[in-house]
């Protein structure tokens, strides 16, 4: 009879099977297969010679008693004792990573951006700081924004989106170009996260001088049916030096970002038209973003 081999992660037994050569190891891979003795050729501890063995991993309680036989010209058999429960599996585990998943690294290090003030425009190549807003997370682009959670979400989110590149569109409530450029988002942002890409529209200010509010929100959202994530400041992120934070940061109305993710990393800027008659930046950006993706 043809016996197969045993492999343990820690007492690996190598078992082969011949058909009158040596005996084959009994004690199904305990953590000490001690006792077996064969008579066949070059039997040793729990392991016989042989012409074509084949490698198999077995677990168990200990073989102590294993014992084997195998007369020459005969086919070795195996018994034992006491390594009842060892079961053969032929295969071995491996701990960890088997899907070959890789965790995202912390948020990058600086030298980051440093803040465009609010009529002032961010320069491609610098690295964006983690900025935290709340709002309508609508990562698939499937419905109107605010029918999701109202929840906080910040840039670290964005990087987290398993995407390579990200377009960031800021507007003012009340800013013609930007009430166009949301018009523009609402019939193409969806195409652009189909395609691979991340839209975030963040209402910065209402009335140029405070941040938006909720309610706010809602109305851009409500207004132009954005299919897309749109957040704002939250509402205890104002300071008296600072009383509009993603103004201050991002720069005046109607200006988007292209940022490769995840080195959080300008790779464009885009300035779009205030008045509501030229080019906006949401269709630039869209535009840009399709470019990237291929697609």
């Amino acid at each position: 009879m043809t016996l197969g081999a045993c492999a343990l992660a820690s007492a690996t037994w190598a078992c082969s099977g011949s058909t009158g050569s040596g005996g084959a190891s009994s004690g199904s891979s305990g953590s000490s297969g001690s006792a077996g003795s064969g008579s066949g050729s070059s039997g040793s501890a729990g392991s016989g010679s042989g012409s074509s063995g084949s490698s198999v991993s077995g677990s168990g309680s200990s073989g102590s008693s294993g014992s084997t036989s195998g007369s020459s010209g005969s086919s070795g058999s195996t018994s034992g004792s006491s390594g009842s429960s060892g079961s053969s599996s032929g295969a071995t585990s491996d701990a960890g990573g088997s899907d070959g998943s890789t965790a995202l690294g912390p948020y990058p290090s600086g030298p980051y951006c440093a803040p465009a003030g609010i009529v002032g425009h961010l320069s491609p190549g610098c690295i964006l700081p983690n900025m935290t807003w709340i709002g309508y997370v609508d990562d698939a682009a499937d419905a109107v924004a605010s029918t999701k959670p109202y929840v906080t979400y910040s840039l670290d989110d964005v990087r987290k989106a398993g995407k390579k590149y990200a377009m960031i569109n800021v507007a003012e409530l009340s800013c013609p170009g930007c009430q166009k450029s949301a018009g523009e988002i609402r019939d193409g942002g969806a195409a652009v996260v189909q395609a691979g890409g991340v839209v975030v529209e963040v209402l910065m200010t209402a009335g140029f001088t405070t941040i938006a509010t909720r309610a706010n929100l809602d109305s851009w959202v409500g207004t132009y049916k954005l299919p897309v994530t749109t957040v704002k400041d939250p509402d205890s992120s104002p300071t008296a030096s600072n009383p509009t934070p993603t103004n201050n940061m991002f720069g005046r109305r109607d200006q988007a970002y292209i940022v490769e993710l995840p080195t959080m990393k300008v790779l464009q800027y885009i300035n779009g038209d205030t008045t509501g008659f030229g080019t906006t930046s949401g269709s630039q950006a869209m535009t840009a973003m399709h470019t990237l993706l291929g697609k």
